[in-house]
């Protein structure tokens, strides 16, 4: 299995490629120009098949219609996200390059599993950021999306956000058995370790 990062968009959002060895691959996140994604995917010639969406802001979302249209991927984001995906004003991309919305292919709830070739993403339901936010746990890996950064956490000042519930969900990282690589939307990779013990948010 491999993991790349690659840093889209007008604030550096993480996008991640996660693939198997024979090719399939999965994309969370996109947005900005996806030239450099399309580039990364023709070099290794990956087969992405699912978009995974960690929550629906603009900078997550900005290059989901074009990937999906390229790829054919089927798009995948929490049940309770249909709102900021589908709402311009929710999910902030009026106040910055035009209205975008996106219409998920399937809703996903906690607990729920997406396979994809050797690789099963585990969802996990970490609202606050906004009330749909999702993480993705495959093996010892977890994709956090904007709940949890390198020392630090998402903010919850626009809609759908609840500080109270974030740090709900910050501790139910903290206490999920065992050490995990962080892959955050934003900033560089971390441990559940190094969180634990220097995060004081969680």
């Amino acid at each position: 299995m491999k993991i790349k990062t690659l840093a889209m968009g007008s604030i550096g959002t993480n996008c991640y490629v996660v693939s198997d060895d024979v090719g399939n691959a999965v994309i969370i996140d996109c947005d900005g120009d996806p030239r450099p994604l399309y580039f990364y995917i023709s070099e290794f010639n990956l087969k992405p098949t699912h978009i995974l969406l960690t929550h629906g802001h603009f900078d997550h979302i900005g290059a989901v219609e074009a990937v999906k249209e390229k790829y054919g991927c089927k798009v995948i984001a929490g049940k309770d996200e249909f709102r900021i995906l589908t709402d311009p004003a929710a999910n902030c991309s009026i106040y910055g390059g035009g209205a975008i919305t996106v219409l998920p292919d399937e809703l996903v709830s906690d607990g729920d599993s997406i396979i994809v070739g050797d690789m099963k993403f585990e969802v996990l339901f970490t609202p606050g950021h906004t009330e749909g936010s999702l993480c993705y746990i495959l093996g010892d890996n977890i994709f956090s999306g904007d709940t949890l950064f390198q020392g630090s956490c998402g903010r919850t000042d626009l809609a759908t956000g609840d500080w109270s519930t974030i740090l709900r969900s910050l501790k139910l990282l903290r206490d999920l058995p065992g050490d995990y690589t962080v892959y955050p939307g934003h900033g560089p990779a971390t441990t559940m370790e190094i969180e634990r013990s220097s995060n004081p948010f969680m």
